[in-house]
């Protein structure tokens, strides 16, 4: 692959002096294909000092690849036993298409850490001590073990919370925990369906932001098929993992079932010290951990013994029973403000005495101008393309607010842009006849209910055809009454857009609820979260 090869001749080319900073796409890393770990290895054994992993979307809008730096100094790396990893996880932009200023960013603290690390190896002092706040060092030995020279951060750190106040016990503490895992009938699974055992798969555990809860299953097989496979009966609730392939997904199954192979399960032998739904929410944190630590050539998969040596901060039963009940009033609070933001749209109850009027009548659907790429992306203007904002220039088209239709790709999809932008040529935008005869916002929520993406009736002409879309009809009552609905629908936005800022708020609140047990500062008061609810 092109990467192998030019990593390669980037390092073989370095002087005995060169150093190299080299941004490659996330394969590289943890590939285990034999061109990439031997690559890995030259890297480790002669070149390589640290690695930085960017989140995906640094890129954008060009590319959402994951990639990471890495760094290369051929005259330290024959000298040092250790390798350094550093995570950045904000970058001080958005990682949507946009990249829009926001205030966390990673950056400068990676730099100074990166930098005092470097320090350290030039002036020949022990990097035994350094623990970074944003990353962790590894000695080489344990990088080569087993040949893969995996090069994620998150395989090397502690399987757990090291700086924890609370007790800190690994999933394999068999006075706690039974780790169990799944299997297949050796006979074939497909005759064994219709019997009367619950049982599992992938399907069953839906990705989501929620441990998911199994109270039932649809899926069952017969009590010959278990009898014939390694798969055991799990006891209700234990903390179900998927460990195959799709890594990370959590659920607490409320009935006795068995699972397929791709899972492992923590049964939990000790109620008195463990309960299953904040285990299952310890375990979230571990995901990333989970997903480094998997390995094989045609499916990952984390193997119970690297599964058992996860280690997780088990706080007194009741301060566990409290995070609990915090965490699922944050979550009944996201799941009413999400049902209020997927559930709401803009509806004009049309009065049968209003004129009907064919849309070419009030409006002309004018075409955008060409713009390349490489100008979308600086200036105060936003570009729109067939689905929205694709770039900001230093220019505008159109004053706003405007109506923008997709007329190539996303051919009938309708934006609305109140500002001044710049609709490129795979659009239409909107110009209105009349302004005092029909209120933009008015016909723009018309146009939403027109289903423009069906009325192309050209056969073999891809995209919108505006004479086609003129004859589609929408109602124009008088201005005064255009502009009270659109007062009326303006105010449910602004309650939607309220519910939307509270679920990220809440999301917040759980991910520092979580962090809580596995902070040293973790002896903070847990709020009342149901009162929240």
């Amino acid at each position: 692959r092109s990467e192998v090869l030019f990593v390669d001749y980037i390092a073989e080319h370095l002087t005995p002096a060169g150093r190299a900073g080299v941004i490659v796409p996330e394969g590289i890393i943890f590939q285990s294909q034999r061109a990439h770990k031997q690559l890995r290895k030259l890297l480790v054994e002669n070149y390589l000092v640290a690695v930085v992993s960017l989140p995906a979307g640094v890129f954008q809008p060009y590319s959402g690849v994951k990639t990471s730096i890495l760094i290369l100094d051929r005259s330290l790396a024959t000298k040092a036993d250790h390798i350094a990893f550093f995570k950045v996880e904000n970058d001080g932009f958005d990682l949507g298409a946009q990249r829009r200023e926001i205030v966390d960013n990673d950056l400068p603290q990676v730099r100074a850490e990166l930098g005092e690390y470097l320090r350290r190896l030039h002036a020949g002092e022990s990097v035994a001590d350094f623990a970074p706040t944003l990353g962790v060092v590894s000695e080489k030995e344990k990088v080569a073990e087993g040949g893969e020279y995996n090069l994620s951060g998150e395989r090397y750190r502690e399987s757990g919370a090291r700086q924890s106040n609370w007790p800190v016990v690994s999933l394999g503490e068999q006075e706690i925990f039974s780790i169990e895992s799944g299997g297949t009938p050796k006979s074939g699974i497909e005759e064994y369906w219709n019997g009367s055992t619950p049982w599992i798969t992938l399907v069953d555990l839906p990705a989501g932001d929620f441990i998911t809860e199994i109270t039932d299953t649809q899926r069952t097989i017969s009590e010959k098929g278990l009898r014939n496979s390694a798969a055991k009966m799990l006891p209700a609730n234990s903390v179900v993992v998927s460990s195959r392939a799709t890594i990370g997904r959590i659920g607490i199954n409320r009935i006795p079932l068995a699972t397929n192979q791709g899972f492992k399960s923590v049964v939990i032998k000790d109620t008195n010290r463990a309960i299953p739904e904040y285990v299952a929410l310890a375990l979230t944190k571990l995901v990333p951990t989970m997903q480094a630590q998997a390995s094989g050539s045609t499916y990952k998969e984390i193997i119970k013994s690297r599964f058992s040596e996860l280690r997780i901060p088990l706080p007194p039963l009741e301060v566990q029973q409290e995070i609990v009940a915090e965490i699922e009033g944050y979550r009944q609070v996201i799941e009413g403000a999400r049902a209020v933001v997927e559930n709401w749209r803009p509806q004009i109850a049309i009065d049968p005495g209003w004129p009907v009027v064919a849309l070419g009548e009030v409006i002309s659907l004018e075409y955008g101008k060409p713009l390349k790429a490489e100008n979308r992306i600086e200036g105060p203007y936003p570009v729109y393309g067939s689905n929205g904002i694709v770039g900001y220039h230093n220019e505008c088209l159109i004053e706003g607010p405007a109506i923008i239709v997709g007329r190539k790709g996303s051919a009938g999809a309708v934006n609305f842009c109140e500002t001044p932008c710049y609709p490129i040529d795979t659009t239409f935008f909107v110009r209105i006849r009349e302004r005092q005869r029909l209120d933009v916002l008015f016909c723009y929520y018309q146009m939403l209910e027109l289903e423009l993406d069906k009325v192309n009736v050209q056969s073999g002409v891809p995209g919108l055809n505006r004479n086609d879309a003129y004859r589609k009809t929408i109602a124009v009552p008088p201005l005064e009454t255009q502009q009270a609905i659109v007062a009326e629908i303006e105010a449910e936005r602004a309650i939607v857009s309220a519910n939307r800022e509270l679920v990220e708020r809440m999301e917040e609140k759980i991910r520092t609820a979580i962090g809580r047990v596995w902070s040293k500062n973790n002896n903070v008061p847990i709020s009342n979260a149901k009162a929240i609810a």
